[in-house]
């Protein structure tokens, strides 16, 4: 099976093109830079630095890809054209050429996210059939990016996936979280109430991979996720766990965590750069539940995780450690 990769060198993306590899399948992985192409290539991949929104270089990488994955996008932008420009119109300009130079394409697979949907409202989990309501930028320049694949169905094999909140090796974000604690702190938005469905990259990938390969999953749109939910206290405790830890926990004030955001906003402006923690992730992290079921792909293309919660934050705990990412 020959499959192009867009955003291969990224967190997911590396462990599906490893995943990928691993299967026997030909990979080209698609890079706006070459940062990570000797990992990539020590993988078996080929590695192509191209812009997708460049149909003049995608031309002749699509032309007899059987499975094109995109995953490439902007989750950090210094600004709030930048999402939009790296989610929505880089997803509708790549879907034009796909469609104008893959003949061979049997699927394409759009990875996009839970936050394109919104969080859960009230008690009823989010569903594929749950009304659009984003809000951050990064979620709508997501859900503009989804209705662009959804309305090329009747031009391209296509099919939506929604990961939820993603972990696992390389993991940069929840890292943070990881040194936080191992020196002793474990600051908690909303005192920890918050609920989340947390999962592990391997399960995604499996998610993924269903979705590009099972008849059932043409056209459709599934949530990939764990089949728990835990709150973000749960999921701290696992962290400290994982690290023997017992750090001093206490509780942020919205309003703090709002002047968090505001001040990595105004940093990241005056600095030129993206930065972890923004004023878009301030809204994101206020929410009461980033929740939804995995029932539609459980029944349609047999996807079901495997990774509990407890296992893999340690898992992801000894390659950080192993790769020197964290003292020991």
């Amino acid at each position: 099976m020959k499959t192009l990769i867009t955003g291969g060198s990224g967190f997911i993306g590396s462990h599906l093109v490893e995943n990928l590899i691993e299967d026997g399948w030909d990979v080209t992985v698609v890079s706006k830079d070459a940062m990570f192409s000797a990992a990539l290539e020590a993988t078996g991949a080929r590695v192509h630095l191209a812009d997708i929104r460049d149909a003049a270089a995608m031309a002749p990488l699509l032309a007899d890809v059987d499975v094109v994955f995109h995953l490439a996008g902007v989750t950090r932008s210094r600004d709030t054209a930048g999402y939009y420009r790296g989610n929505h119109l880089a997803t509708r300009d790549f879907l034009h050429t796909c469609a104008a130079h893959a003949g061979s394409l049997q699927r394409f697979v759009y990875v996009s996210s839970l936050t394109a949907v919104g969080p859960r409202l009230g008690i009823q989990e989010v569903t594929e059939l749950t009304p659009y309501h984003p809000v951050s930028h990064y979620g709508r320049s997501k859900m503009l990016a989804e209705i662009e694949v959804l309305d090329m169905a009747d031009r391209l094999p296509v099919t939506i996936v929604r990961p939820s909140g993603v972990y696992g090796p390389r993991d940069r974000d929840l890292f943070r979280y990881f040194t936080m604690i191992h020196r002793g702190i474990e600051p908690l938005i909303r005192s920890g109430s918050q609920e989340l469905n947390f999962v592990h990259v391997a399960d995604v990938v499996r998610g993924i991979r269903a979705a590009a390969l099972h008849p059932a999953a043409l056209g459709e749109v599934f949530f990939i996720g764990d089949a728990v939910n835990h709150t973000s206290a749960e999921i701290c405790g696992a962290v400290a766990m994982a690290q023997d830890r017992r750090p001093l926990v206490f509780s942020l004030p919205a309003s703090l965590v709002y002047l968090t955001g505001a001040i990595g906003e105004g940093a990241g402006r005056m600095l030129r750069r993206e930065v972890f923690f923004n004023l878009q992730k301030v809204r994101e992290a206020l929410q009461d539940a980033w929740t939804c079921s995995i029932h539609k792909a459980r029944v349609l293309i047999g996807y079901e995780p495997r990774v509990a919660l407890a296992e893999g934050i340690l898992s992801t705990y000894e390659w950080y450690r192993r790769e020197g990412w964290m003292g020991r």
